[in-house]
């Protein structure tokens, strides 16, 4: 798997998991979204992610949600109330840029693309609603700039032709993300192990698009192997939003990044050794071959006159069954490890 730049981080199964906090939805003005921009900056995410949609273009009129989250409600009003302006969007990308954070969006619609375009945004979103456009899909392939695809209601089929819609128009840097659409999802409903399956078919770096309520799964997926983890943030000063149930708030995403860089630190090299703190306890920690009697020059050695304790300064437990007959060259003393220079 080749790693694949997303503004100042590479992301792939060599580097660090890629962390987004998404805000989409989770501000209703320019101060509410700097709000969250420079907390994302201040517990040290890699990227913010917010939506360009319409409540015109994204859905009919009589189509509902029948979620936990919102009840039985008109989509349309529903994402009504959350659409930003197109000024705000401007704004927030703006500030996000002199603030030195890498900021994107997802579309709505493919005529979200005109705008995203004016924007000048390094990175595209396809959110699972749209993981199966492939007109969109092979659109966004033309602008040569890094795709994050989300595959939540995919099978892999379906992920497999929309990998192909994009890598087909010349574009290869594509990363996917395992996701299950349900707000909120739930824990065993979550499949986390889609995510190798999704990176042992397609090589491409996979990473984990949550959720659930809470930062369990997330630190779940990353130490199973996923190479991004996205989550949704909140913050409590921000107006109220349906997504805030399963929103982390900033303490919250501050601890699940910090725990996941713990876990990052505790896979190692994979190289099966003694750690550096256990080379230095080898020697006493460890089992050898002790003499339990006084063993005198040209004795026979027995198993009644050896046995297996600490210290681990003698002889491994792996020679037993080779030392037994064999005959001590000098005297040996009780309670002492053997060596194979006591032997013959």
């Amino acid at each position: 798997m080749k790693s694949i730049k997303l503004g100042n981080d590479s992301v792939g199964d060599s580097c660090p998991c890629y962390i987004i906090a998404e805000i989409g939805g989770l501000f209703k003005n320019f101060e509410e979204a700097k709000r969250l921009i420079d907390t994302a900056i201040d517990i040290g995410v890699n990227a913010v992610k917010f939506q360009t949609l319409e409540a015109e273009t994204i859905t009919s009129k009589n189509n509902f949600f029948d979620l936990t989250v919102t009840g039985h409600v008109s989509q349309y009003e529903f994402f009504k109330q959350f659409e930003p302006s197109k000024k705000l969007q401007k704004q927030i990308v703006t500030y996000a840029n002199q603030k030195g954070i890498t900021i994107f969006s997802a579309p709505s619609h493919i005529q979200d693309l005109m705008l995203m375009q004016e924007m000048d945004l390094q990175i595209y979103k396809i959110g699972s609603d749209l993981a199966c456009h492939t007109p969109l899909l092979k659109k966004v392939a033309q602008f040569s700039k890094p795709i994050i695809l989300s595959t939540g209601m995919c099978t892999l089929d379906e992920v497999k032709k929309s990998v192909d819609a994009i890598t087909n128009e010349g574009n290869d840097e594509l990363l996917l993300l395992h996701c299950v659409s349900d707000y909120p999802s739930h824990i065993e409903e979550l499949n986390l192990n889609a995510i190798n399956t999704m990176k042992t078919q397609f090589n491409l770096p996979v990473g984990f698009s949550d959720h659930s309520i809470g930062s369990f799964a997330c630190l779940s997926a990353a130490i199973m192997g996923a190479n991004i983890i996205e989550k949704h943030m909140k913050h409590p000063q921000n107006s109220p939003c349906a997504d805030d149930l399963h929103a982390l708030n900033p303490k919250e995403f501050s601890e699940l990044i910090k725990s996941i860089r713990l876990s990052e630190s505790a896979k190692g090299s994979g190289k099966k050794i003694p750690s550096i703190s256990e080379q230095k306890n080898l020697h006493k920690n460890r089992v050898s071959i002790i003499a339990m009697h006084e063993i005198k020059k040209g004795t026979k050695i027995s198993s009644e006159m050896i046995d297996i304790r600490r210290p681990g300064d003698g002889l491994s437990p792996f020679y037993y069954d080779q030392i037994l007959s064999r005959t001590a060259k000098l005297n040996i003393s009780k309670e002492t490890p053997l060596t194979w220079d006591m032997i013959e």
